[in-house]
């Protein structure tokens, strides 16, 4: 319980730097962990004792280059096992992000280079199996506004991107991709790259993808 409780203080104080480039205040950590501020502020001592953590003048705590490189090593791992969950388990979006949320905080540096080594096979379809669905051709067609479209894989775009998602590649992936939300004709952003997943926002939700589903996703870049 410590660990997970460090930890998540350490991804709080991560989430609030980005969303809103400010530090923590305690009652907000409080709130974001559902730990009493109490011991809130026992494990910001403690964090501030291992210098991953400093106390500002304004009372707010934000992360040292130490806490964020934590911080991102805990996110990588929610990353993989929340893309493994979906992906491979078949949950939905939000049960696998809960359970990417326990387990965070127990699973081994090995285990999860396993899960990503595991992730970033490739998977594809066999021989002779259609290599698109829905696409009219390999080099650019008409997109779905009557424009010619060049397209690219999901996996190519930039932090940032704002595209359209025009086919998905291989067979055998639809049902699982659908309960995503990635289908033809659905607004993607892409949020953030990482080695080993994708973060991206569909229908208003942030969803960690690998990079093999990325590769298989093809977006519109209208000319």
């Amino acid at each position: 319980m410590v660990i997970a409780e460090r930890e998540d203080t350490l991804l709080s104080l991560m989430r609030q730097a980005k969303q809103t480039g400010l530090g923590g205040k305690t009652e907000d950590i409080a709130c974001h962990t559902g730990l009493s501020e109490v011991r809130v502020r026992e494990i910001l001592s403690d964090l501030e004792k291992t210098g991953e953590v400093t106390h500002q003048e304004d009372g707010t705590y934000h992360l040292s280059p130490a806490g964020i490189q934590a911080a991102e090593v805990i996110m990588r791992k929610h990353h993989v096992l929340e893309t493994f969950l979906q992906e491979m388990l078949g949950m939905d979006h939000e049960l696998a992000h809960a359970q990417a949320c326990t387990m965070e905080h127990h699973a081994t540096d090995d285990t999860i280079n396993r899960l990503r080594r595991f992730l970033r096979k490739d998977r594809g379809c066999q021989v002779g199996c259609p290599a698109f669905t829905g696409l009219p051709g390999h080099h650019g067609y008409m997109g779905h506004h009557g424009r010619r479209c060049a397209f690219k894989s999901l996996a190519d775009c930039s932090n940032g991107d704002k595209v359209r998602i025009d086919a998905v590649r291989g067979c055998g992936r639809g049902g699982r991709l659908a309960d995503l939300g990635l289908v033809p004709g659905e607004r993607v952003t892409v949020k953030q790259r990482m080695a080993d997943t994708l973060l991206i926002n569909v229908k208003d939700c942030d969803i960690a993808i690998s990079p093999e589903i990325a590769r298989s996703v093809l977006v519109e870049v209208e000319n």
